[in-house]
């Protein structure tokens, strides 16, 4: 009997003590945002030994962190490190700290003045980090990494302060330092202006450039791992640039010119072998279009057998002749023509990359033949393996640029290039996905009109097409396709060594297929992924592999589409099996990066509790260990769980969604609901959200935290109904979870969504006043004004998107006008009783600014609740850098529905506003 009372006594000791901890943890606040930290950069050693990644909080000063064996080298403010080929060493950038670059912003130093990165290496062999101050940048060889190059900006030169201080041009380049990762002796050479390694890291090519008050005299000079030591290979006056060397740093070719105005004319040099320079290529080559030249805004390199020098040409720069006009008797105007291939203002937005604009051609070194490979008529153009292939692919979408604005693009006509003698041979007509096989053997492309991939020789002599995928009885588009365009297909995984097969995804399973028609399609996964309802897909490890191996186990990522587990399956594609289980769990596993001497790989994984830190173990995922820590503090805070909720949508589809719920939750109280939602988001159930300020949307972490439950439901849509869609999807989810939890305040529910999520908004609380309080963020209220206007970041017409992209309307205006009046909330302003806050920034290149005006001021006229905050020079979301203008969204949507759907007192924002003569000043928080 004592036991009994004993052990009934821990229980309750031990149930009171748990209750007690959980109740200590806290809410977060918007102050806990700028110390919690990120991983935004993680890689592993060739040997799998050393694991080097970012830990950056939020806002702040960041830590390197070099884990190698045992021991662990922890860097202040390290970043964007590169480890050495050869195992020995890690080199990384060091950012000044916070405090000092703010210090410097502050007094206002001008940009070249500011605090510079400093350069720090580590060797693992002495423990030692060896640092450099002033960096400009830092190259190491992809390969045989023995030294490391970094540019260094010169010390100022001392002046005597006695005497009359004279203006001078600084000189040119930078102090190229080479430093030896063995002895750790340095070599230094000034005024640099480009370097580059070859790949297998034998030697190093720089342009010195050295000036004075007559001329500007250039040396192209070459470094000699091996030896130490530097020798010239081409010196003369004038200008050098693009310089590059094949893989095993024998070949140098590069760019110069001997012009002094700034419309300079160049000429291809090559150098072989350490000797002396010599021009290949200029404007009067044969071959070379009249009136061109080697163009500066190109790239100059080699293909990987060191046989062929390709470098991008374009039109000689003219000289502008001398304005002799004020810039008041200039007109300036846009002139808009409907011949136009693309409207004005795209025309602007490209306008810099248009005049930088250049087109492949070749040089073949041993018959010193120049080929022009792309022209006016065909600009894309692509070579093949590498630069070896005899072969290359080019495409156009000129004819169908006119089109674009209501097409939305896509459209291509597709060539074969012969890099022996120029000739252009077109294969395919009017495409959207077309794709040459890594050994340039076929063709393969997706058929919209049968939703079937074709297949065909790049042999003059074999133009008969194959139907691939038109006769297995299995879909190879997207089956969820809910837009009013042609579905896009699941993709090509990739191809056989030798081209002989080509491998392509269904929704769940990898086909075997034969280009040739010869063999019978295969499925290699034996229809496992969709008789257990789990997409696999193949993990590309080698980023230089051009094709699958076959031979040897892959890895496939997975996940079942049922739970949204994920994981990873191991198959070997010459063998027709059911792939094998490594790992299957309730995360999402992500970024597998493997070692390129072993089988160790470093991986994350993540779920609604779990941080995405940095794992280590074998292929198989045998024998894991976590090596990072990121955010030990997250024990102390309320975090959220995430249920996976299922019921019937009003137009009797089954819908998926979450529900995050706080931890603590009681059952027997009742809570707040924000609904948030961007088309389908059931597949993030395993997301983990760390605690932020808002770029446009609530933050579901910190939301729960503070007491709220958030539901995400999935939408799908029917053409020309984009409103009623959501409205049957996200009201019908909403009165399904208040039906089934009696914990849900069904009085006290709020809306958020952003762009497309912003006009859902706006569009449902036209339709119902269940909702107690709504934030649109950039939302389309007029869909009439909308369609005719302009999407300024990218400078298109908008009309693609209503007639087949997102806005599913599914016609033109005029076709449809009812469709788009009926879909247009700010025609049923009259109808709005909800609260409204909207943001809507006055720099938005998606949706325009005055879309959130319009509906802002029919609501103002009606006198409606609502608010519009604009961040003045911002786009579309706040970005990552803007720190001050997230931190304030936060607060303000914070309080907007602690006041509507807390009962909490509103802010002076919400019941006075800020005056423009107190902006600035006053930010009316309390």
């Amino acid at each position: 009997m004592l036991s009994k009372i004993i052990v009934l006594f821990l229980f309750l000791f031990l149930g009171t003590y748990s209750f007690s901890q959980e109740k200590a943890k806290k809410k977060l606040t918007t102050d806990d945002f700028a110390s919690w930290k990120i991983i935004p950069q993680k890689q592993i050693s060739n040997n799998g030994k050393c694991v080097v990644y970012e830990l950056n909080p939020l806002k702040g000063d960041g830590q390197l962190i070099i884990k190698s064996g045992n021991s662990t080298e922890t860097v202040s403010r390290g970043y964007k490190a590169e480890i050495g080929s050869e195992n020995n060493f890690v080199a990384f950038r060091i950012k000044q700290p916070a405090d000092t670059l703010r210090k410097a912003k502050k007094e206002k130093v001008s940009k070249d003045k500011m605090p510079k990165d400093s350069l720090g290496i580590y060797l693992f062999h002495h423990h030692q980090i060896f640092t450099y101050s002033k960096l400009k940048s830092f190259k190491l060889p992809e390969d045989n990494a023995n030294w490391l190059a970094f540019l260094q900006e010169p010390n100022e030169e001392k002046t005597d302060s006695l005497k009359k201080k004279k203006k001078h041009s600084k000189e040119p380049g930078e102090t190229l330092v080479l430093f030896n990762v063995h002895n750790q002796d340095t070599i230094q050479l000034n005024n640099v202006t480009e370097y580059t390694w070859a790949k297998k890291g034998g030697a190093l090519v720089c342009i010195q450039q050295k000036k004075d008050s007559v001329e500007t005299r250039s040396t192209v000079k070459l470094f000699n791992a091996a030896s130490g030591t530097y020798s010239d290979l081409y010196n003369t006056q004038g200008w050098i640039k693009k310089v590059s060397l094949d893989e095993n740093g024998k070949q140098c070719a590069f760019l110069a010119s001997k012009d002094t105005i700034e419309e300079k004319e160049y000429s291809l040099y090559f150098a072989e072998k350490e000797t002396n320079a010599y021009e290949v290529v200029s404007s009067s080559t044969q071959g070379m279009p009249v009136g061109w030249s080697p163009s500066e805004n190109g790239n100059v390199g080699f293909s990987r057998d060191g046989s062929k020098i390709y470098l991008g040409t374009a039109v000689i720069p003219k000289v502008e002749p001398k304005d002799t006009l004020l810039d008041e008797e200039k007109p300036k105007v846009d002139v808009w023509n409907w011949k136009d291939r693309k409207l004005q203002p795209q025309q602007l937005v490209e306008a810099e990359k248009e005049k930088k604009r250049t087109y492949l051609a070749v040089y073949h070194i041993a018959d010193k033949r120049f080929v022009q490979l792309a022209d006016l008529s065909i600009p894309q153009v692509k070579s093949l393996q590498k630069g070896d292939a005899d072969i290359a692919s080019g495409y156009s979408d000129i004819p169908y640029q006119r089109a674009a604005s209501w097409t939305g693009g896509g459209l291509r006509d597709y060539y074969l290039i012969d890099l022996k003698t120029g000739i252009k041979r077109q294969i395919l007509e009017s495409k959207r996905y077309a794709k040459i096989s890594p050994q340039g053997k076929f063709v393969i492309w997706w058929e919209p009109s049968d939703s079937s991939y074709y297949c065909k020789s790049t042999d003059i002599n074999k133009l008969d097409a194959v139907s691939l995928t038109k006769k297995i009885p299995v879909s190879f588009y997207d089956e969820k396709n809910d837009r009013p365009m042609a579905p896009s297909p699941y993709g090509v995984a990739g191809w056989s060594e030798d081209d002989r097969f080509v491998y392509i995804y269904d929704r769940y399973d990898i086909w075997k297929l034969d280009p040739i028609d010869e063999k019978v399609p295969v499925c290699v996964t034996k229809t496992f992924g969709r008789r257990n309802f789990t997409r696999l897909r193949y993990e590309k490890l080698d980023k230089d592999l051009e094709y699958i191996p076959t031979s040897e186990a892959i890895l496939l990522s997975a996940v079942d589409e049922r739970t949204m587990s994920k994981g990873y399956f191991s198959a070997k594609l010459s063998m027709i099996s059911d792939p094998s289980l490594l790992m299957m769990d309730r995360f999402i596993f992500t970024d597998v990066q493997k070692a390129k001497e072993n089988d160790k790989i470093i991986w994350t994984k993540q779920n609604v509790k779990t941080f995405p830190d940095v794992w280590i173990s074998n292929l198989a995922f045998e024998h894991a260990e976590k090596i990072s820590d990121a955010n030990p503090q997250q024990k102390d805070f309320v975090w959220p769980e995430v249920e996976l909720v299922e019921w019937t949508s009003f137009s009797g589809e089954k819908l998926k969604g979450l529900l995050y719920k706080p931890e603590n939750l009681n059952p027997n109280h009742t809570y707040p609901m924000v609904v948030y939602y961007y088309e389908r988001s059931a597949e993030t159930r395993y997301s983990h959200i760390y605690p932020k300020p808002s770029q446009s949307t609530i933050n579901k972490t910190f939301y729960a935290s503070n007491g709220y439950l958030v539901f995400v439901p999935d939408i799908t849509y029917k053409t020309g109904y984009p409103g009623e869609s959501a409205y049957n999807a996200i009201v019908s989810g909403t009165q399904s979870l208040i039906n089934t939890y009696p914990f849900i305040d069904a009085k006290h529910i709020g809306l958020q969504g952003q762009s497309w999520g912003g006009y859902q908004t706006a569009w449902l609380i036209t339709q119902t006043d269940m909702f107690a309080a709504a934030m649109a963020g950039a939302p389309v209220s007029n869909m009439t004004s909308a369609y005719g206007g302009i999407r300024w970041g990218t400078g298109m017409s908008r009309m693609f998107q209503y007639e087949h992209t997102q806005s599913r309307i599914g016609g033109t205006l005029w076709d449809k006008p009812l469709l788009y009046i009926e879909n247009s909330p700010v025609f049923h302003a009259p109808k709005i009783n909800t609260p409204l806050l909207m943001m809507h920034n006055d720099k938005d290149g998606a949706v325009p600014w005055y879309q959130g005006i319009e509906m802002f001021t029919a609501l103002r006229r009606l006198d409606k609740r609502v608010w519009l905050l604009t961040y003045n020079g911002e786009n579309h979301n706040l970005p990552v850098k803007s720190w001050a203008n997230r931190m304030d969204l936060s607060k303000r949507m914070f309080a907007f529905f602690n006041h509507y759907l807390k009962g909490k007192p509103a802010p002076e924002w919400m019941e006075k506003g800020i005056p423009a003569i107190e902006k600035g000043k006053k930010l009316g928080y309390d």
